[in-house]
């Protein structure tokens, strides 16, 4: 499995929580747990922040993946793209 495809299922994964644990906020508000309704809330925003670093990286992944994509279709090589990093 490519490091694109691992980054979207990640993401699922990390939205799918968020829609359970919205579940587990209506649950615990409905049986006056309101200190697991928070904690419920506060994992949200952990997992929000997570999906958008991983979107982050997505782009950058994706864009990279484009930028060797070109290099490939212009002849340039890995080996050389490994000595003009190492020049500048």
């Amino acid at each position: 499995m490519d490091i694109v495809t691992k980054l979207k299922l990640e993401i699922a994964v990390k939205k799918a929580c968020i829609e359970d644990l919205r579940a587990a906020i209506k649950f615990h508000e409905q049986q006056g747990t309101y200190h697991l309704a928070a904690e419920c809330a506060w994992r949200i925003k952990q997992a929000q922040y997570t999906i958008r670093r991983l979107e982050v990286q997505l782009q950058d992944n994706s864009s990279f993946g484009g930028i060797i994509k070109d290099f490939t279709q212009r002849g340039i090589f890995l080996s050389t793209v490994k000595k003009l990093e190492n020049q500048s």
